[in-house]
């Protein structure tokens, strides 16, 4: 069923161009972009408890807008005009430490097209607490976009999102440390639950070698389960009957980036990459031995593509071309994230997965 919301996206998005050919400033973007988007997501800008324009700040540090409900802000919004990329990372720590310092848990910078949102909990400095971010002329979920309504905000349903997405990527990376650095009562423990399957057990340093080599991963459906607040049961049962290839690129329509990922599974074969194909509602998973370690999700001018590799896995050059995204919410699970809108980087990007596929392979 379409919302309100998917219907305002298809109507903006042909005027897009148009709108960046003007060189459209802040407040034209406001009024024609950022204003009817969140009003299609049942926000009253008429109301002045619900929709605070912030008061005139000489220090620039204040957002432009203030979301209310009856239990507190909900979200602050910074709007910049839409040819503004939204990488001023001055800005955003700016933005986000008044957010802290106001107690609001989330920050939103957008351009009209591109809409990016911060949680203020999470580690680092600016960029580095940026959650998630969805582009309207892309492809995006529309059940992150309806986090950001009047009534998901209500029951701080993008709250719980954050918050389980923040837990989860501090346990994982605990439970790393202690897998690379365990300690002697962990071996023992193993040791000791070793011996009642085996008889025996095995000596601490081989322990210790194996737990090295030990890739920590999740259920597959994490990142979906997480980014869904419908049931877990209907969620299973749409991808046993409906997910295919071709529903991450709207069931075949965006012609362009569904051959580039046909071109990519025949490259990947080439280089000796066998793996079986997983659709998603979110991203065709790439598995070997029923362990993701690729996911692909389909845009409108290419494909974004995650690893189940760590940036210390990488060469110095391949860094320059991906992203962490370990501390960012995101629909595929491995923390390398990197994109591709044509053939000609198929080279280096099929060096990269098959460094995941290897890494997987041998464990």
């Amino acid at each position: 069923m379409e919302t309100s919301t998917s219907s305002f996206v298809k109507i903006i998005r042909p005027k897009l161009c148009a709108f960046k050919s003007r060189n459209i400033n802040e407040a034209q973007t406001k009024e024609w972009l950022i204003k009817p988007f969140f009003e299609s997501l049942g926000w009253d800008f008429t109301n002045p408890d619900e929709v605070i324009p912030e008061d005139d700040d000489s220090t620039g540090k204040k957002p432009d807008y203030s979301f209310n409900l009856d239990t507190g802000t909900k979200f602050l919004l910074e709007a910049k005009p839409l040819n503004n990329p939204l990488t001023d990372n001055k800005m955003i720590t700016e933005k986000l430490n008044y957010c802290f310092n106001s107690q609001v848990p989330f920050l939103i910078i957008t351009n009209g097209e591109l809409y990016k949102i911060y949680y203020t909990e999470l580690k680092g400095v600016g960029k580095d607490k940026l959650l998630h971010e969805f582009n309207i002329s892309d492809g995006y979920d529309n059940e992150i976009l309806e986090m950001l309504s009047k009534e998901a905000l209500q029951k701080d349903l993008l709250l719980n999102y954050a918050k389980s997405i923040f837990i989860y990527t501090n346990v994982k990376t605990a439970l790393e440390k202690l897998l690379q650095d365990p300690s002697r009562k962990i071996i023992d423990i193993l040791n000791n639950s070793i011996k009642e399957v085996l008889g025996h057990k095995f000596g601490n340093d081989e322990i210790n070698e194996a737990l090295k080599n030990i890739n920590v991963t999740v259920n597959t459906d994490f990142i979906e389960r997480q980014q869904s607040y419908k049931e877990k049961k209907e969620l299973v049962t749409q991808d046993k009957e409906r997910w295919t290839v071709a529903h991450q690129f709207k069931d075949g329509k965006w012609e362009f980036s569904h051959k580039l990922y046909k071109d990519l599974v025949q490259e990947t074969k080439k280089a000796g990459i066998v793996y079986e194909e997983k659709p998603t509602k979110l991203y065709i998973g790439w598995l070997i031995s029923k362990r993701n370690f690729c996911q692909i999700h389909g845009l409108k001018s290419g494909i974004r593509i995650w690893v189940t590799l760590e940036m210390y896995d990488l060469t110095e050059q391949e860094t320059l071309k991906v992203r962490d995204v370990s501390h960012i919410g995101h629909w595929g699970m491995g923390n390398i994230e990197f994109s591709l809108n044509n053939a000609k980087d198929f080279y280096w990007a099929i060096n990269i997965i098959k460094k995941a596929y290897s890494k997987y392979s041998k464990s």
